[in-house]
């Protein structure tokens, strides 16, 4: 049980407990303070007790679901390193180093100077000692303890002794501390770097998000790579062998930039702005693309017709005539809702389609009389500020009355329940996974299903539409960017004045022609559903495989 302490900047007693290893990247801490709101020890020793007990249950709770996270998502915590004799006198050295270069160039007198010699209480030695080890990455067990605190003391009398012997000018009888050996573990490991860097680095999502998962196997491949973990011994050549190696393993070049480089640097750089690395070695590394004189001179490569970005006019018209199909009885209100509207609202907003997915209710605003609007948020996506967006005309009219857009809003704001998912339906709470990224992947295996070709992204492919089409209709440049989210490269500050007016963006939005869609003059046609007999399926199934294989060389 803890004992109450005071601070020095406080009246109250507090209460102070180290947070175990494993839960740190959780709690983003190394220790917990809390107040126990009395001045009284009697009362102090009363209560500590119970405010005890909670800290330990709300690390249970923590414990519990860090089990439920599945091992690919859950941080990586290294492990403790061993804490060797050489150690151990390396840490006596920084000891020592710490004092004396603190005291040397104004040497203290009086009680300051005693203060200074008497190398603390007890209970400041064993929590000093603690500190020092779990700064090191050692386990702050009792034994490492007992081990380190005998040498603790004699850092402190030794640096007293040296401040003393400057004091009275005698500078060579100085210690020289450059005969004690360095530490054999790493003095800044980047594993932990990392796992400091998602907790309190601005990643989408912390520790947990997506971002996170994904670069952390990368630090960690990159650490068997050189074969250590100490950043500070790391160099930019180092760097440069990994991209080489990446390469040779046919790892996308972009890739190599956007993900395997990007984890490394970002990492780095965010230990500079903390004071605990003096240069990122990762800066500036480039990714040169691969050029032709590379390719077998004897070879005629086949001629490859440009990448897609966008659909094509008929292919928008046909994926937008297949949302008025009227859906099978087996799919949930939210996803038939889903392939009801999110094409129609992507291709008249040019939004993202998890912009879009995670809409709730009170994101569909009126302004005005007839004019409707979604307000699109800061997510797990690319979006970093609010922004809002006019709904165009023609999805707010389409529709019988009781079946329009608006209509549907309604009764899920009755329900309390996003427009596009259920919570209810949820199978696990984790960042990485949202329900709504389910939504957009489901999303894009209908579109596929309905025969759009493989080479353009279906769901992103409305947005490419939609600024093929702005520029061809002399949309307001400025303007557009506001209704998409993009600024636009050239632009200054200028850009960034005044408020995007709803009627202005509306007035923009309007320019763009409506979808001639001959299904909307009709009744719904209703689905087809029909069993498909074990032919079908191996068919499916070899179609799969086909496109996948397909797809690897360009992966």
């Amino acid at each position: 049980m803890p004992t109450p302490i005071t601070r020095p900047t406080s009246d109250f007693y507090w209460i102070r407990k180290k947070v175990p290893l494993d839960l740190r990247p959780l709690v983003g801490k190394t220790e917990i303070w809390a107040s126990l709101g009395t001045k009284d020890e009697r009362q102090a020793n009363i209560k500590i007790g119970a405010v005890n007990a909670a800290i330990e249950a709300d690390w249970a709770r923590l414990r519990a679901t860090a089990v439920r996270m599945p091992e690919s998502e859950a941080p990586l915590v290294p492990e403790p390193f061993k804490l060797t004799h050489q150690d151990l006198h390396a840490l006596r050295r920084d000891e020592h180093l710490r004092i004396r270069n603190r005291w040397m160039p104004e040497p203290p007198t009086g009680f300051a100077r005693l203060r200074m010699s008497s190398g603390g209480d007890e209970e400041s030695l064993l929590l000093d000692a603690v500190d020092l080890l779990e700064s090191g990455g050692y386990e702050a067990s009792p034994g490492n303890v007992e081990r380190l605190v005998p040498l603790l003391i004699q850092a402190r009398r030794e640096a007293a002794s040296d401040v003393e012997h400057a004091r009275v000018g005698d500078y060579d009888r100085i210690a020289d501390l450059t005969k004690i050996p360095e530490r054999t573990t790493p003095a800044l490991d980047f594993v932990a770097g990392f796992e400091e860097y998602a907790a309190k680095g601005g990643l989408r999502g912390g520790s947990a998000g997506r971002t996170a998962t994904r670069w952390r196997s990368k630090v960690k491949e990159f650490c068997d790579f050189v074969g250590h973990r100490d950043l500070k011994k790391m160099k930019t050549s180092d760097g440069y062998d990994w991209v080489d190696r990446l390469i040779e393993k046919d790892v996308a070049r972009d890739s190599i930039r956007k993900v395997w480089i990007a984890a490394l640097s970002a990492t780095a750089g965010f230990l500079v702005e903390r004071r605990k690395l003096d240069q990122n070695p990762f800066l500036g590394i480039r990714v040169r693309d691969r050029d032709e004189s590379e390719a077998d001179q004897g070879e005629q490569q086949p001629e490859q017709a440009p990448p897609r970005k966008a659909f094509t006019p008929q292919e928008a018209r046909k994926i937008l005539t297949a949302t008025l199909v009227a859906p099978s009885e087996y799919i949930s209100i939210e996803m038939a809702a889903a392939r009801r509207w999110l094409p129609w609202l992507c291709a008249y907003s040019g939004a993202r389609v998890n912009e879009l997915t995670s809409l709730r209710p009170e994101d569909i605003v009126p302004y005005g009389i007839k004019l409707w609007a979604m307000r699109i948020k800061p997510s797990l996506e690319k979006t970093k500020t609010w922004r809002v967006v006019p709904i165009h005309s023609h999805i707010i009219e389409q529709g019988a009355e009781g079946q329009r857009f608006l209509d549907y809003v309604a009764a899920r704001a009755k329900l309390k329940k996003p427009l596009f998912y259920d919570p209810e339906r949820r199978r696990d709470g984790t960042v990485r996974h949202p329900q709504f990224h389910k939504v957009a992947e489901r999303i894009c295996t209908w579109v596929h299903g309905l025969g759009i070709a493989y080479d353009v992204k279906p769901n992103h492919g409305w947005r490419h539409l939609f600024k093929s089409v702005a520029r061809h209709v002399q949309m307001d440049r400025e303007v557009e960017g506001f209704i998409t989210g993009h600024r636009p490269k050239d632009s200054n500050a200028g850009n960034d004045y005044g408020e995007p007016w709803i009627e202005t963006m509306a007035a923009e939005i309007e320019k763009y022609p409506r979808y001639e869609i001959e299904a909307l003059n009709h009744p719904p046609v209703p689905h087809k559903r029909r069993r498909r007999a074990d032919f079908d399926v191996a068919l499916a199934k070899a179609e799969k495989q086909k496109r996948k294989a397909a797809r690897a060389p360009r992966g």
